[in-house]
């Protein structure tokens, strides 16, 4: 019989996703601002230009809420690392749209960046969740 994550387990491999997402966006923000892709002139917010701030706390909302997502698929399905797998797929595909539609005078090089740091969240999720899901199946 296969052992499923509980609500800590999960939560735990959402926190480390969450921190590592958060450091290499953080390291990713930093490099891309130096080196003028990430500019004070494109505003995210109204008359707000991109802060290392929202980044961090983009990056570690949702992995945590992401992490009790995936206890629930965990709890009420077969195979919920699986279908977690596939939900996160998917929305990281449509969340490479909102860069380009929803930012005012986005430049290309800018929105990629923000879709470069959607993959670090989703695949540091992937990673951790997926850790935490072989270990309990030794």
């Amino acid at each position: 019989m296969k052992t499923k994550l509980n609500f800590i387990q999960s939560i735990k491999a959402g926190a480390f996703a969450a921190l590592v997402a958060a450091g290499i966006n953080a390291v990713l923000f930093f490099l891309f601002h130096t080196m003028g892709i990430i500019t004070d002139t494109i505003f995210i917010q109204p008359n707000t230009p991109l802060t290392v701030v929202p980044v961090l706390i983009s990056s570690i909302v949702p992995s945590l809420i992401a992490s009790m997502v995936f206890f629930l698929f965990e709890k009420y399905s077969k195979n919920g690392f699986h279908s977690f797998r596939i939900l996160a797929i998917i929305l990281l595909v449509f969340s490479f749209i909102n860069p380009f539609m929803g930012i005012q005078g986005v430049t290309t090089a800018y929105a990629i960046v923000l879709n470069l740091m959607h993959v670090v969240v989703v695949g540091s999720l992937l990673f951790f969740i997926g850790k935490a899901v072989n270990s309990t199946e030794k």
